[in-house]
């Protein structure tokens, strides 16, 4: 029997912001075996204030990093790998967490769930209570 660790766990009402299913077109870049850059175009499956999921065909490592770049701004964001989903006919959905808070990558409000969150946003308009 396998004990649940932190990781393995479900987080109940752990999230972070919401998930938007958003179709969003990015080029993802990653280093190969022999150090040269590889791109992939790319479309995001959904997004949220930390990150999102993106489908593709190269085969990428849990912890590794990419770049992705927002195709419609050309913004870049260096992102991590969290999770390997599963492979459907046109690739692998593989989830990203960016390594620096990037709240305005995709040009969209992501309010949070929980308002007691470290990572709590007011809406705007609205007047952070002491």
């Amino acid at each position: 029997m396998k004990i649940a660790n932190a990781v393995d766990k479900p987080r109940v009402g752990s999230r972070r912001s919401h998930r938007l299913k958003l179709q969003v077109p990015v080029v993802v870049t990653r280093h190969g075996s022999n150090g040269v850059p590889l791109e992939e175009v790319s479309t995001m499956l959904n997004v949220n204030a930390f990150g999102g999921m993106v489908i593709l065909r190269a085969h990428v490592e849990r912890g590794e990093t990419l770049r992705v770049t927002n195709k419609a701004t050309l913004e870049e964001q260096e992102c991590r790998v969290i999770n390997i989903g599963p492979v459907t006919p046109i690739g692998t959905k593989i989830g990203i967490a960016f390594t620096k808070p990037a709240p305005d990558f995709w040009r969209i409000y992501f309010p949070t769930v929980d308002p007691r969150s470290k990572h709590h946003r007011p809406q705007p308009g609205q007047e952070e209570s002491s």
